[in-house]
């Protein structure tokens, strides 16, 4: 995220007096805009661009992991490594159009966020949304052809008792509504992908509530069973989290 910015840092150097300037000449790096300095700007983008793909299927992958290597139910599975990744990602450009729809609204960047951005990434949207449905979908149709009794605790308050309204307002959110936004192409627009980026973001915030919540509500044994509501101070850390 630096690097793009080290020619703006050196205009706004080349625009400032005092403190100002000099902090700006410090993050410049002594940027002078020559044919040298720009291709191996160029250059130092691509590597981090490609070393970043690792980096971030890893470090969700480990988080993944964190989960899987329990013994909770629901929770002690191979497929978390790959569904944690595909929900970064699916999250991620979700949150990615948001930002641009509002940068191009209030900053008035109708000359770089064109139409063509939008419709290129809501259609990895689609891809991305397709791969959580399916991955969705493996996960519950092994836990129930599993048939463990404590997985089916789960499974069943997920599908159809306590917590059923939230999985289904889930796959709502996630590919209910996203579908027929991103699979048409006259449905594709600015307007499109960003309600379905709000509606996938809302899904993916109750996904991981629902990976958490009701595995420690029901674990193997029934007197451990208990409910779970935040309490002020957690609603508190969410709420200056956003802020």
């Amino acid at each position: 995220m630096y690097l793009p910015t080290i020619p703006d840092f050196a205009a706004v150097r080349d625009a400032s007096k005092g403190l100002r300037k000099r902090i700006y000449r410090v993050l410049a790096l002594g940027w002078q805009g020559t044919p040298r300095q720009w291709q191996r700007l160029e250059i130092a983008m691509h590597i981090m661009a490609i070393a970043i793909v690792p980096v971030a299927v890893s470090v969700h992958t480990i988080v993944s992991w964190d989960f899987s290597m329990t013994l909770v139910p629901m929770w002690h599975s191979t497929i978390f490594g790959p569904y944690f990744v595909i929900g970064a990602i699916f999250s991620g450009i979700a949150a990615l159009i948001l930002a641009m729809a509002m940068l191009r609204h209030f900053l008035h960047l109708e000359e770089y966020l064109k139409p063509l951005h939008f419709n290129n990434l809501g259609k990895l949207l689609l891809t991305m949304s397709l791969l959580w449905f399916y991955f969705t979908f493996a996960e519950r149709l092994t836990t129930w052809y599993g048939n463990t009794p404590s997985e089916m605790d789960v499974f069943w308050q997920t599908i159809r008792l306590h917590f059923a309204p939230m999985f289904w307002t889930m796959v709502v959110c996630n590919f209910v509504i996203p579908m027929p936004l991103l699979a048409i192409k006259r449905f594709r627009t600015i307007t499109g992908t960003a309600i379905a980026s709000c509606t996938i973001i809302v899904g993916m915030w109750i996904e991981r509530f629902l990976i958490i919540v009701p595995a420690l509500d029901h674990k193997f044994l029934q007197y451990a069973w208990g409910s779970y509501k935040p309490t002020w101070v957690e609603d508190t850390l969410m709420a200056s989290s956003f802020g």
